[in-house]
Protein backbone atom coordinates (compact mmCIF):
# COMPACT_ATOMS: atom_id res chain seq x y z
CA UNK A 1 0.00 0.00 0.00
CA UNK A 2 1.35 3.43 -1.21
CA UNK A 3 1.17 7.00 0.38
CA UNK A 4 -1.38 9.21 -1.47
CA UNK A 5 0.17 11.22 -4.24
CA UNK A 6 0.12 15.04 -2.87
CA UNK A 7 -0.27 17.84 -5.16
CA UNK A 8 2.87 19.84 -5.55
CA UNK A 9 3.32 23.41 -6.72
CA UNK A 10 5.12 21.84 -9.48
CA UNK A 11 8.49 22.70 -8.07
CA UNK A 12 7.75 25.91 -7.89
CA UNK A 13 8.64 28.20 -4.89
CA UNK A 14 4.99 29.75 -3.91
CA UNK A 15 5.45 33.28 -2.03
CA UNK A 16 2.60 35.74 -0.21
CA UNK A 17 3.06 39.03 -0.84
CA UNK A 18 2.52 39.91 2.76
CA UNK A 19 2.13 43.92 2.02
CA UNK A 20 0.15 43.02 -1.45
CA UNK A 21 -2.72 41.62 1.40
CA UNK A 22 -2.28 44.58 3.59
CA UNK A 23 -3.18 47.02 1.14
CA UNK A 24 -6.26 45.14 -0.13
CA UNK A 25 -7.36 44.51 3.63
CA UNK A 26 -7.51 48.35 3.86
CA UNK A 27 -8.92 48.48 0.86
CA UNK A 28 -11.76 45.82 1.70
CA UNK A 29 -12.01 48.17 4.92
CA UNK A 30 -12.42 51.32 3.68
CA UNK A 31 -15.56 49.94 1.08
CA UNK A 32 -17.12 48.55 4.22
CA UNK A 33 -17.05 51.53 5.78
CA UNK A 34 -18.47 53.38 3.27
CA UNK A 35 -21.11 50.70 2.72
CA UNK A 36 -21.99 50.83 6.78
CA UNK A 37 -21.84 54.87 6.69
CA UNK A 38 -24.64 54.52 3.69
CA UNK A 39 -26.83 52.90 6.39
CA UNK A 40 -28.96 51.15 3.44
CA UNK A 41 -31.24 48.84 6.09
CA UNK A 42 -31.82 51.67 8.44
CA UNK A 43 -32.95 53.88 5.09
CA UNK A 44 -35.17 51.23 3.83
CA UNK A 45 -36.71 51.01 7.19
CA UNK A 46 -37.29 54.32 7.54
CA UNK A 47 -38.81 55.11 4.11
CA UNK A 48 -41.04 52.37 4.43
CA UNK A 49 -45.17 53.68 4.53
CA UNK A 50 -47.02 52.93 7.71
CA UNK A 51 -50.08 50.74 7.84
CA UNK A 52 -52.10 53.83 7.92
CA UNK A 53 -50.41 55.25 4.76
CA UNK A 54 -52.00 52.32 2.49
CA UNK A 55 -55.62 52.88 3.80
CA UNK A 56 -57.49 50.93 6.32
CA UNK A 57 -59.36 48.51 4.38
CA UNK A 58 -58.31 45.15 3.03
CA UNK A 59 -56.32 45.51 0.41
CA UNK A 60 -54.27 48.41 1.98
CA UNK A 61 -52.94 46.45 4.66
CA UNK A 62 -52.06 43.11 2.57
CA UNK A 63 -49.75 46.12 0.45
CA UNK A 64 -48.84 46.97 3.66
CA UNK A 65 -47.55 43.43 4.91
CA UNK A 66 -46.23 42.69 1.54
CA UNK A 67 -44.03 45.79 1.37
CA UNK A 68 -42.80 45.17 5.01
CA UNK A 69 -42.19 41.75 4.21
CA UNK A 70 -40.04 43.22 1.23
CA UNK A 71 -38.16 45.60 2.95
CA UNK A 72 -37.25 42.96 5.75
CA UNK A 73 -35.82 40.84 3.07
CA UNK A 74 -33.98 43.38 1.36
CA UNK A 75 -32.68 44.20 4.80
CA UNK A 76 -31.81 41.17 5.54
CA UNK A 77 -30.19 40.41 2.74
CA UNK A 78 -28.02 43.49 2.84
CA UNK A 79 -27.08 42.57 6.54
CA UNK A 80 -26.00 39.06 5.79
CA UNK A 81 -24.11 40.65 2.50
CA UNK A 82 -22.12 42.74 5.46
CA UNK A 83 -21.88 40.06 7.51
CA UNK A 84 -20.26 38.18 5.12
CA UNK A 85 -17.93 40.92 3.77
CA UNK A 86 -16.30 41.29 7.08
CA UNK A 87 -15.92 37.58 7.59
CA UNK A 88 -13.71 38.20 3.80
CA UNK A 89 -11.90 40.58 5.56
CA UNK A 90 -10.98 38.34 8.59
CA UNK A 91 -10.12 35.36 6.60
CA UNK A 92 -7.72 37.34 4.35
CA UNK A 93 -6.34 38.56 7.44
CA UNK A 94 -5.84 35.16 9.25
CA UNK A 95 -4.64 33.75 5.45
CA UNK A 96 -1.70 36.63 6.04
CA UNK A 97 -1.04 36.06 9.48
CA UNK A 98 -0.65 32.08 9.30
CA UNK A 99 1.16 32.72 5.77
CA UNK A 100 3.78 35.74 7.88
CA UNK A 101 4.00 33.02 10.66
CA UNK A 102 5.21 30.36 8.00
CA UNK A 103 7.20 32.65 6.28
CA UNK A 104 9.01 33.33 9.85
CA UNK A 105 9.47 29.50 10.89
CA UNK A 106 10.76 28.74 7.94
CA UNK A 107 13.66 31.71 8.06
CA UNK A 108 14.33 30.60 11.69
CA UNK A 109 14.67 27.26 10.53
CA UNK A 110 17.33 27.80 7.67
CA UNK A 111 19.24 30.40 9.73
CA UNK A 112 19.15 27.43 12.49
CA UNK A 113 20.76 24.58 9.91
CA UNK A 114 23.24 27.34 9.10
CA UNK A 115 22.64 27.56 5.25
CA UNK A 116 23.81 30.23 3.09
CA UNK A 117 20.79 31.04 1.51
CA UNK A 118 18.41 33.45 2.28
CA UNK A 119 14.47 32.08 1.85
CA UNK A 120 11.61 34.03 2.22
Amino acid sequence: MGHPHLPTAGGKEIKIDHDALKDIVKKLEKDLHDLEKMRYSERIQDATPSEGAMGNYQAGRGLHTTVRMARDSIGGTYDQFIESYKKVIEAIRNSDKTHRKADDASKRGVEAAGSPHNYV
